[in-house]
């Protein structure tokens, strides 16, 4: 299957995108601008788009600011309440953002390690398959104390990896970790490239008190790798699975339509006509029960999904155990919160990132192109088909779990793993939601991961307000 790079996930960003000129709702708008494009005419398309899309539009002034530049006037239109709205220029690859994994084939965090050189080690989380990381043989669960020769520490991760982002190579200094000792290693050097990502980590069916128990773990919704996801089911469905893990600890989101096929697969007594999500927006969009249907006929790439075509695949199970985390965002949030009308859901790690709103992606549409922004502001509130939504803060786990617990970390898909270990712990009848024995958790100074989780914010494709 081919690999998924950086440009098509840009493009796939930008796929679905509602094209809008400022003097859409204008019986009979005005000629196009002619001569340069004035700061008063590009920040006047932005203010006339956000006046019809965005959320706390009864917010936004009566004229524009013909003063600022565009991101600095799009950033004053948001309001308090707004983390998430954001403006960039698809010709400028620079104001594109740049993540770890994509560039490097690892992503890592740095925690507190007081024997480590400076108090803290780097933790590498993942390793893409088939990146330079991966031939080199590093592997989940590796340590390091240094970026580029420096040691990292609670005050300079963040800028270390920030500064690695621009730069055409990084080394790692790599280090051994024996009970509280530290000793450094090897140094790598990996070179930045754009690399593609197979969202499928691991899979497969243990046997778990007589049930057999199907596990996923899914790092990002890509409708190119839907047909894959399809046959991970039917494999599982051959196999017998009647129970199914689902680790989205490290999901930041993706498409909805991959979203809710994966909800197909998984929910019972669910039809195509059965609700998936529920939008709430300003006066002008109004509110809307999506049904699955709807959703899986717009995915971002490619072809539409018909609903029957899930049905050899579909588990129809009657509950889930579900693996989250802080970077669970956005289209993930969406799936389990969504999955709860319909089955039982058991949450296990840790309180998930806590977006339940989503944007709709404005470019100017007018021939000649003058303004070159695209603009993705908040358009509306997300809710399942009870109308539950309202987890800004986050969906909070049954069971509480900390991966970084237990160190070093275990392989992908491990049964020593914490978060899978409390999954089969509860398949096995200890179904408790008190922690079995106390935690004793390091202290998270900068993970690359968090970065993805968050930018990515949930993206309903144009044509569903177009039906």
């Amino acid at each position: 299957m081919p690999q998924h790079n950086l440009l098509s996930k840009l493009a796939v960003f930008a796929a679905a995108v509602l094209l809008v000129n400022a003097c859409k709702k204008d019986p009979a708008p005005p000629p196009a601008p002619t001569g340069p494009v004035t700061q008063k005419e590009t920040n006047s398309w932005i203010l006339d788009s956000m006046r019809y899309f965005y959320l706390w539009s009864s917010s936004l002034p009566a004229k524009a600011d013909t003063q600022p530049g565009a991101v600095a006037y799009f950033n004053s239109l948001k309001n308090k309440d707004d983390r998430f709205s954001f403006i960039y220029d698809p010709n400028d690859l620079s104001s594109y953002p740049k993540y770890m994994l994509y560039n490097f084939g690892i992503d890592f965090t740095v925690i507190s390690f007081p024997n480590a050189p400076a108090g803290a080690v780097g933790v590498i989380k993942l390793v893409l398959e088939g990146s330079p990381a991966a031939m080199l043989g590093l592997r989940r669960g590796d340590y390091f104390t240094r970026i580029n020769g420096t040691i990292v520490s609670s005050s300079n991760a963040a800028t270390l990896s920030e500064n690695l982002l621009q730069q055409s190579s990084g080394t790692f200094t790599l280090a051994t970790v024996s009970g509280a000792t530290v000793k450094e290693d090897t140094a790598v050097t990996l070179p930045a490239q754009s690399l593609g990502e197979n969202p499928i980590y691991g899979q497969g069916i243990r046997i778990v008190n007589g049930r057999k128990v199907a596990y996923l773990f899914y790092n990002y919704f890509n409708d190119g790798y839907n047909t894959a996801v399809k046959g991970v089911f039917q494999d599982f469905k051959t196999g017998g699975a009647n129970e199914l893990i689902l680790d989205l600890r490290y999901n930041p989101g993706g498409s909805v339509a991959a979203a809710a096929m994966l909800a197909a697969l998984i929910a019972p007594g669910i039809t195509g006509q059965s609700g998936f999500v529920k939008y709430s927006g300003n006066s002008n969009l109004g509110q809307r029960i999506v049904s699955f249907t709807s959703a899986l006929s717009v995915p971002e790439s490619g072809g539409p999904i018909a609903f029957s075509s899930l049905e050899p695949a579909r588990l129809s199970l009657s509950r889930v155990f579900i693996l989250c985390g802080s970077q669970t965002a956005s289209a993930a949030e969406l799936l389990i919160n969504n999955l709860r009308p319909y089955m039982q859901v058991y949450l296990i790690g840790q309180q998930t990132f806590g977006k339940d709103k989503g944007a709709i992606i404005i470019q100017y549409l007018r021939t000649p192109k003058r303004i070159p922004w695209t603009l993705m502001p908040i358009s509306y509130n997300l809710a399942n088909s009870k109308g539950e939504g309202g987890y800004t803060n986050g969906l909070t786990p049954q069971y509480i779990v900390d991966e970084l617990s237990k160190q070093p970390l275990s392989p992908v898909g491990d049964n020593t793993d914490p978060l899978i270990a409390r999954a089969i712990s509860i398949l096995n009848g200890n179904g408790r939601q008190t922690a079995p024995a106390p935690q004793i958790s390091p202290r998270v100074y900068f993970d690359t991961r968090q970065q993805q989780a968050d930018r990515n914010v949930v993206r309903l494709p144009a044509a569903l307000f177009r039906k």
